[in-house]
């Protein structure tokens, strides 16, 4: 049996995706150019930057937006 899933579930489903998203770009922006096409650096700097490092960057660059909204709505 399968349950309805509720708008606030989908929102924090969709919020929770998107700071995912921003944290990945945030770690790929970081990587060292000169290792972006050697696989086998590339693998070993991501094993060394885990994506939980940059999960609370993610949440500020996501505050910082929310407040510009509200700012530009505000007039």
């Amino acid at each position: 049996m399968s349950r309805k899933v509720t708008t606030m579930e989908t929102l924090e489903l969709i919020f929770a995706s998107l700071v995912r998203e921003t944290a990945v770009s945030i770690r790929d922006h970081h990587i060292p150019f000169a290792i972006k096409h050697d696989e086998r650096a590339y693998f070993e700097w991501m094993d060394g930057h885990p994506i939980s490092g940059y999960i609370q960057e993610a949440y500020r660059e996501i505050e910082e937006t929310a407040q510009q909204i509200r700012a530009i709505r505000a007039g």
